[in-house]
């Protein structure tokens, strides 16, 4: 088994390097988060380990999922003062493992993920009227692309790919700027604005980006009554039927059809 580490603190890395040595686990340090996107291109790397180093942690979550999710499976690794359980897997680890837990129940839990996720990117994601494709960065709703720039659509990805739950500010800085901190909160209200504006999220479209104070931004579903070109006022309600026909239904399959 062949495993990636990020670690800050060297010293807790080379520690598991060598009780993961013992279990004849080969693990290769990484310098940066750029390396272990670079890393996760081999073919033989099984997982990725990932020290729990705070809001830094954030970030690599992140950049992580939207350039590498779903490759291998992806473990943070518990440390003091950092973010802890619920805000790793909510941020897309895989699992959370204590540093200072037996090393029988690292290999159980390694062993458990390896092979799980070795699968394709996903490229193209159905929310409602919208359709989004990473291939091409681009954004159609009811079939009419609409032109966005590159940090709106990776905006756009973030909020419609967790339709119905909330992202937080420091997620959504890291997908779009690549860091959770320093990021003006002014300029992501804008970003949001201009999004909203160019989607027509919210003016009948049967969705809308809604602020969580402090937190984030959640995509909801309000309506379902009509289509994009009927928000603009160029079609009638039929063109939504495609959204509207899900009855019986449950929210997380209507809101999300890939």
């Amino acid at each position: 088994m062949k495993v990636a580490t990020l670690f800050n603190n060297k010293g807790r890395e080379a520690s598991l390097r060598k009780q993961l040595a013992e279990a004849e686990v080969a693990c290769h340090p990484i310098a940066s988060i750029s390396a272990a996107l670079h890393a996760l291109k081999n073919p033989e790397m099984d997982a990725l380990l990932l020290e729990d180093a705070g809001s830094e942690l954030a970030d690599w979550l992140a950049m992580l999922q939207r350039r590498a999710a779903g490759t291998v499976p992806v473990l943070v690794v518990g440390a003091p003062h950092g973010l802890g359980i619920a805000e790793a897997l909510m941020h897309g680890a895989a699992d959370y493992i204590d540093a200072e837990s037996p090393l029988n129940h690292w290999l159980a839990r390694l062993r458990a993920h390896v092979g799980t996720q070795r699968t394709h990117k996903r490229q193209e994601l159905e929310v409602g009227p919208y359709e989004l494709c990473a291939t091409t960065s681009t954004v159609s709703v009811d079939g009419v692309e609409v032109s966005l720039t590159a940090r709106e659509f990776a905006l756009a990805w973030a909020l419609f790919s967790k339709a119905g739950r909330t992202v937080t500010l420091a997620s959504l800085a890291a997908c779009v700027w690549g860091r959770s901190s320093d990021v003006c909160k002014r300029t992501l209200e804008q970003h949001i604005y201009k999004l909203r504006r160019k989607l027509a999220v919210g003016r009948g479209a049967g969705f809308r980006i809604q602020a969580v104070y402090s937190i984030g931004y959640r995509l909801d579903l309000v309506a379902v009554p009509y289509s994009w070109q009927a928000a603009g006022g160029a079609l009638t309600e039929g063109g939504a039927a495609h959204l509207s026909g899900g009855a019986g239904m449950t929210l997380t399959e209507l809101l999300t059809r890939v």
